[in-house]
């Protein structure tokens, strides 16, 4: 079976990998261009000259798989600006909600609400906000953006002040715990902790599953399993 798979591609190759080149030259037209691609339809063309039609039918698949790619995120360029447009909303809505509460700390809308807590959660979205522009560039950059992931895009800077502020919530704890008071000599540390978490979700989850263990060490062991803690000599 796969042999027989082997020679319909080779007995087909030249048609798929024309129809290939031809998709290329079309994307090219439309001002994109992958070295990658080329290099790929070029070794697939080597590898079958060579004789190596099973090399060459996975080479082809996965540089179809890149063309393909090239070619769905370039038709999902318009919502990719409808998204850089929302970001940029966002952006603007945080550095005036800044501003305004710098500016006037004791207005009677806010007054009591610019704390060190709702400080944090203004850092976190702003990192939602960075990465969400800095993923929309690098993928529309690199013709791979998927528009399944649009609701990451509008959710990220919500999202973002929600794990900023819980991971200085994590971090203020501890400070606590160790210091025995709530006052912290500099607040730009917990700013640049609560920016990261909105940043990159693994430095989130990353915090969140050393809280578990931490907080899953009172568990009961199994019958039997030899205790781990020092004996006293």
């Amino acid at each position: 079976m796969a042999e027989q798979r082997g020679s319909t591609f080779e007995r087909d190759a030249p048609d798929l990998l024309s129809k290939l080149e031809a998709t290329m030259k079309a994307l090219k037209d439309a001002e994109y261009s992958a070295a990658v691609i080329d290099k790929g339809i070029t070794e697939a063309k080597s590898l079958l000259q060579a004789g190596k039609a099973a090399e060459a039918e996975q080479k082809y698949n996965e540089t179809k798989l890149l063309v393909e790619r090239a070619e769905a995120s370039i038709r999902a360029e318009p919502l990719a600006w409808r998204l850089l447009w929302i970001e940029l909303g966002y952006l603007l809505i945080l550095l005036i909600l800044g501003y305004v509460t710098h500016k006037w700390p004791a207005y009677w809308l806010w007054a009591g609400f610019v704390t060190l807590h709702s400080a944090t959660a203004w850092f976190g979205a702003l990192g939602g906000v960075a990465i969400a522009l800095y993923g929309l560039y690098g993928h529309i950059q690199a013709r791979d953006f998927d528009p399944k992931y649009q609701l990451w895009y509008v959710c990220k800077p919500i999202m973002g002040a929600i794990f900023g502020w819980f991971v200085f919530l994590i971090y203020f704890v501890g400070f606590v715990a160790v210091q025995g008071s709530a006052h912290v000599e500099n607040n730009l540390v917990l700013y640049a902790i609560a920016f990261l978490a909105g940043f990159s979700e693994r430095f989130t989850i990353k915090i969140i599953d050393r809280l578990m263990q931490v907080l899953t060490t009172w568990e009961e062991k199994p019958a039997g399993t030899p205790s781990t803690a020092p004996q006293v000599k």
